[in-house]
């Protein structure tokens, strides 16, 4: 009876911690970060470079006659080989 109780009292107090939480009073103005302007220049960049110069890099070194030779090595943990893998 007494792990019941408790568990209940634990049941209730979790559900009621949503209830007294709030969050915090969002200010545009002071909410502003100076380096945020510069992702937005940076980061298209930075995605055009993956696209027209690392990738089409890693697509060469990673064929098979040419793998052995720059040391590349396919990822040998795979879904149906690792059972603890897990896609992000």
């Amino acid at each position: 009876m007494k792990k019941f109780f408790f568990a209940a009292l634990l049941a209730v107090g979790l559900m009621a911690v949503p209830a007294v939480s709030q969050a915090h009073c969002y200010d545009r103005d002071d909410s502003d970060y100076p380096l945020r302007y510069v992702a937005y220049v940076v980061h298209p960049i930075g995605m055009a470079v993956e696209y027209t110069i690392l990738r089409p890099i890693h697509w060469l070194v990673s064929r098979p006659a040419v793998a052995p030779w720059v040391g590349h090595y396919p990822d040998q943990c795979k879904e149906e080989s690792c059972p603890d893998f897990e896609v992000y």
